[in-house]
């Protein structure tokens, strides 16, 4: 969504929002998803972005077993403002906050290593923001994006938990964001921009899109 789109104070109040919600109910999981998508890319250093970073506590969790620089990014103002707060001062030189958004990322070409992202895939204009995101991958970098919930057990509890929280069923309330923007649809996507063959995970946890750029040879758009 555009900036423009939603006022100040609307933006203000769904960033409190969801911390509330990412301590409350989801904290538990953002420790166990950081150690699986560490797991699964195989990357521990260089420079990591996590987009759509809300409060920062998925990008906080990966720097626990990541070594380099880390960027926690997010389109509204409100979140990155948390996030950098939620910042421990002695890690401060290396971990930063920055508002940017995922169709123009502030960010040199081939310059991040791992890109992590959870719940926001969703949301995003596809061909636009893997453009984006193969852009700013250095040669041999990786991207991994989706939305996981650590484990099944734990997706189970924030399932029931969000769907008394919101008197809504959660788990259809997911199919429906989700609709679209699966990691099928992205790699559909992918392949049609000639960015190979992405690898589409699936897991009792939740479900992932993760993809290379090649060290060498074709670039890719």
């Amino acid at each position: 969504m555009e900036r423009s789109v939603i006022s100040d104070a609307a933006m203000a109040e769904k960033a409190l929002e969801f911390d509330r919600v990412a301590e409350e109910v989801f904290a538990p999981i953002y420790p166990v998803i950081a150690s699986r998508l560490l797991e699964l890319t195989g990357v521990h250093r260089g420079q990591c972005l996590d987009i759509g970073c809300g409060s920062g506590h998925l990008g906080l969790a990966v720097a626990e077993g990541f070594q380099g620089t880390l960027i926690l990014l997010d389109l509204n103002p409100y979140a990155v403002a948390i996030a950098d707060q939620r910042i421990p001062q002695e890690d401060r030189g290396w971990i930063h906050a920055l508002w940017g958004d995922v169709h123009a990322l502030p960010l040199t070409d081939a310059s991040v290593d791992l890109v992590v992202s959870r719940g926001a895939m969703w949301f995003w204009k596809k061909e636009a923001s893997l453009k984006e995101i193969w852009r700013i991958l250095a040669p041999g970098g990786t991207a991994i994006l989706g939305g996981g919930y650590g484990t099944a057990q734990l997706k189970t509890a924030i399932y029931q938990t969000m769907s008394v929280r919101n008197r809504e069923d959660f788990g259809e309330q997911q199919e429906k964001r989700t609709q679209g923007a699966t990691p099928e649809d992205y790699a559909q996507v992918m392949e049609q921009l000639g960015m190979g063959v992405p690898q589409c995970i699936h897991e009792e946890s939740g479900d992932w899109l993760l993809f290379r750029k090649p060290s060498g040879g074709r670039e890719g758009p």
